[in-house]
């Protein structure tokens, strides 16, 4: 009986890990990136690694965070996502983003593509 609880718990923690894009092993702490698109120090916060964003596809981020999104290296726009769970808005021009979210909010902090 325990063996059974043992591997559903690891089915549950492995489903609902694997499909998280946030690497929190690389993420920058003390750093955000801004509404000018400029990384900035902030100790409250940390930010993710860039991202790869495919704009046909819906996203759903777990936790209140500012999503940067930039076609390349270049900057379009930081916005704001506070009543999580939220859909992220699709931004056309984008391939890739940038997550910026509090230091308390890493252990929860997913970001998922939505089939």
């Amino acid at each position: 009986m325990i063996l059974i609880i043992i591997l559903s718990v690891l089915i549950i923690f492995d489903e609902s890990t694997s499909n998280n894009l946030v690497n929190k092993i690389n993420t920058v702490e003390d750093r955000w990136v801004n509404y000018k698109g400029t990384s900035e120090n902030n100790k409250a916060m940390m930010q993710s690694q860039f991202i790869l964003y495919n704009p046909e596809k819906d996203y759903e981020i777990s936790r209140d965070t500012y999503v940067s999104y930039f076609n390349g290296e270049d900057f379009i726009k930081t916005e704001l996502y506070e009543d999580t769970p939220e859909m992220l808005n699709t931004v056309e021009e984008a391939d890739g983003i940038i997550l910026s979210f509090n230091k308390n909010n890493k252990n929860g902090m997913q970001l998922v593509e939505i089939d």
